[in-house]
């Protein structure tokens, strides 16, 4: 069964396939990143959901503190 980990590479959040019998800390290294969500996601789709609350919540997050400047 494929999982699923929420990663950073290059400064820009992604999704990576964690490997059967692999650590999503492994996977992460194995892409020259850093894992971000320490949870796993059993499919791509549910991954892709919490990914874009993530960005939602960052872009909010610089809108709100654009908006103090």
């Amino acid at each position: 069964m494929a999982r699923f980990a929420i990663i950073e590479v290059n400064d820009s959040l992604t999704i990576a396939q964690v490997t059967p019998g692999q650590l999503p800390e492994d996977t992460a290294r194995q892409e020259r990143g850093a894992l971000v969500d320490p949870c796993i996601y059993r499919s791509y789709d549910q991954a892709c959901e919490v990914l874009h609350g993530m960005q939602r919540r960052d872009a909010e997050r610089l809108g709100e503190h654009a908006s103090l400047v």
